[in-house]
C-alpha cells in the first residue's frame, strides 16, 4: 500500500474509534456500551496495525513489546477519563495515562521529560484536582442515598466534542504515517538527556526560569493572603446544641 493509502486507512481507523467514543460517553438512558466495545475493538486492533507498519516492525525500531502495551494503556486509560461517571475514578485514570506517556518518553530518550510528567502532574496537579473533587462534591446527609450531579451523567455537546477530538488526531497521525515529517539526523550527545535541558535552562534560559519562580512565589503569597481572611462573626449563625462543629460552615453566607 502506498503512504496515501495507509493514511486514509488510519483517518477510517480514527473515525471508527470517535464512534466508539461517542457510543461510551456518559447520557442518561442512551449509552450503548455494546457498540462502543465493538468500535473500541476494532480501533484498538487497527491502532497495533498502523503503528506496526508506520514504526518499521521488521526494522526494529518501535517494535517493542513494551511500546505497544503502553501505548494501549495510555489509550484506554484517556478514554476512561472522559467516560467513567465518578471524577475521582477519572482523576486515578489520568494518573496512569501519564505514567504511560512517560514510560513512552524514557523509551524514546526523553528521560527529563518522562520524570518531569509524573512529578508535576501525577504528584502535584492530580492531588490538587483530587483535592478540588472532594472539596465541591458535598456527601450526603445521614440516612440520605449518594445522588451524582448532572454534569456526571450527561455528556455535554458530545457530538462536537467527538468531532474535535477526531479533527486533532487525524491531523497529528495523517503526517506520521504518511511519512511527510522532516528527517532530522542527530549524533549522540556526549551529555545525559537530562544535563542537557538542566544546561540549557540555567544558561540560555535563565532568565525565563527566575522570572517563573518569581510569579509562582507572587501566587503563593496572594493565597497565603486569601487564606488568612476569617468569616465575620456577625455572619455565623447562632450556636444550636443540634449543630455539630463540622457543619456550623454549612450554614454561613458567603461573604
Amino acid at each position: 500500500m502506498t503512504a496515501a493509502q495507509w493514511t486514509y486507512l488510519t483517518y477510517a481507523i480514527l473515525a471508527l474509534g470517535a464512534a466508539g467514543l461517542f457510543f461510551a460517553l456518559p447520557r442518561a438512558g442512551r449509552t450503548n456500551r455494546a457498540a462502543a466495545r465493538l468500535f473500541a475493538a476494532i480501533s484498538a486492533g487497527g491502532v497495533l496495525v498502523v503503528l506496526a507498519v508506520a514504526l518499521g516492525c521488521g526494522s526494529g525500531k518501535g517494535s517493542s513489546p513494551a511500546f505497544y502495551v503502553l501505548t494501549m494503556v495510555a489509550l484506554a486509560a484517556a478514554v476512561r477519563v472522559i467516560t467513567h461517571r465518578k471524577p475521582v475514578y477519572s482523576a486515578l485514570y489520568f494518573i496512569l495515562v501519564v505514567i504511560a506517556t512517560a514510560g513512552l518518553a524514557i523509551m524514546a530518550g526523553a528521560q527529563f521529560l518522562g520524570v518531569a510528567l509524573v512529578i508535576v502532574y501525577a504528584g502535584a496537579i492530580l492531588v490538587t484536582y483530587v483535592f478540588v473533587i472532594m472539596l465541591a462534591q458535598q456527601s450526603p446527609e445521614p440516612g440520605e442515598a449518594y445522588a451524582t450531579t448532572d454534569y456526571d451523567d450527561n455528556a455535554r455537546e458530545p457530538g462536537t466534542a467527538v468531532l474535535a477530538g477526531f479533527v486533532l488526531v487525524a491531523a497529528l497521525t495523517g503526517p506520521v504515517v504518511g511519512g511527510r515529517w522532516p528527517v532530522v539526523t542527530s549524533h549522540p550527545s556526549p551529555v545525559s538527556n537530562s544535563a542537557a535541558v538542566g544546561w540549557e535552562l540555567l544558561t540560555r534560559y535563565a532568565v525565563a526560569v527566575e522570572a517563573a519562580g518569581v510569579l509562582l512565589m507572587i501566587a503563593m503569597i496572594g493565597a497565603l493572603a486569601i487564606a488568612r481572611k476569617h468569616v465575620p462573626t456577625d455572619l455565623l449563625p447562632p450556636r444550636s446544641p443540634e449543630l455539630p462543629p463540622g457543619e456550623v460552615g454549612r450554614h454561613v453566607k458567603p461573604f
